[in-house]
């Protein structure tokens, strides 16, 4: 049976994007659905129209203190009876939102997919925005923690972020550190160094974080990790409509 991937745009009450073009930085608190889900057929196949979709998600404490904003994208599979199933994260944000977005969007049903006139299960893909508002030109667009065996995350406690400036320019930093067993980023250095000045200034930033330790055995353990700062108009964007 030939497929056709569904993109559908989950309401939310607070919405953003991940690095995105500055005219797709803001989503609506409550998403048109005539369009934005296509109504394309193959071979047949009457995609699923979402008929209840789930109500705003949660937002971390965590995610909002790191300022992360973005989106979470995910796969599933809408049965015959237009229940959602499957779920799988494809583009993580970290902070709690990823299992925030699977638990929103269990609770959505569906018109089933239909061919011949019969109900069937189909695959689609699903993407729910979070957004935040703030006053700065940076936030964070996602945290990657590279835990070993059974240990813990660290838990982001403190992030604080510069003012807005009025720098136009655009830029995705990503930085590797290892958040220590004080609480305290070390060894900070940029993946692909770009812009000096942002460079230095998204490091000069997450070098102010504080987080409660990972740990493992319960005992505090370091752990490497990766964050994405991303700096530009579309942040700004993003908070001048709220």
């Amino acid at each position: 049976m030939g497929r056709r991937a569904l993109i559908v745009f989950v309401c939310a009450g607070t919405a953003g994007a991940q690095h995105f073009p500055a005219n797709q930085a803001h989503f609506a608190a409550c998403c048109d659905q005539s369009s934005a889900v296509s109504a394309a057929r193959s071979e047949g196949i009457v995609q699923p129209v979402a008929l209840m979709q789930c109500r705003q998600p949660e937002y971390t404490e965590e995610a909002r203190i790191a300022h992360l904003a973005g989106i979470v994208s995910m796969s599933l599979t809408v049965d015959d009876e237009g229940i959602p199933s499957d779920i799988h994260v494809v583009s993580p944000m970290g902070l709690g939102l990823d299992e925030s977005a699977v638990a929103c969007v269990r609770q959505s049903r569906y018109s089933p997919a239909r061919k011949d006139g019969k109900p069937v299960p189909l695959k689609i893909n699903v993407s729910l925005p979070f957004q935040e508002h703030w006053d700065s030109d940076w936030h964070l667009g996602a945290a990657v923690f590279r835990t070993a065996g059974d240990a813990a995350r660290p838990t982001v406690v403190k992030a604080r972020f510069p003012g807005a400036t009025g720098d136009h320019r655009s830029a995705t930093v990503c930085i590797h550190l290892t958040v220590g067993k004080d609480g305290a980023p070390h060894d900070l250095q940029t993946v692909t160094p770009q812009d000096p000045r942002l460079d230095k200034e998204a490091i000069a930033i997450v070098e102010a974080w504080r987080f409660r330790p990972g740990t493992q055995n319960r005992q505090p353990v370091d752990v490497p990790a990766t964050l994405t700062l991303v700096h530009g108009v579309a942040a700004r964007t993003m908070a001048s409509k709220q």
